[in-house]
């Protein structure tokens, strides 16, 4: 099982990229990262080898990390965390906060 801070990131990423990977990839890589199933869970959920799941999984992850090193946007969407952590400003934080929402959900 991934470690809390790959998850994390993980999870970031399949917000961000997540339509860009085919179906079972994104499927899979949610039931791994977000829902913490195992590999042999993942597997016999979906009546696939464990071999498949373990496969969709790395090549998911690969194309999530080639998306962010193309484009950059989990490092925008840390700034943006990290400036909401740092104001006090109610306005800015609502204005932050929207930026982060639209990056994670779209507009």
């Amino acid at each position: 099982m991934a470690n809390i801070d790959e998850t994390i990131r993980y999870v970031d990423l399949l917000s961000l990229y997540g339509n860009l990977l085919s179906k079972t990839q994104k499927e899979v890589l949610e039931d791994y990262f977000s829902y913490n199933l195992s590999i042999s869970e993942i597997a016999e959920n979906r009546r696939i080898s464990r071999a498949a799941v373990e496969d969709a999984i790395k090549k998911g992850k690969r194309k999530l990390d080639d998306s962010e090193n193309k484009l950059g946007s989990l490092k925008v969407l840390q700034q943006i965390r990290k400036a909401i952590e740092n104001t006090d400003d109610p306005q800015l934080t609502a204005q932050l906060q929207e930026m982060e929402r639209m990056m994670k959900h779209g507009i």
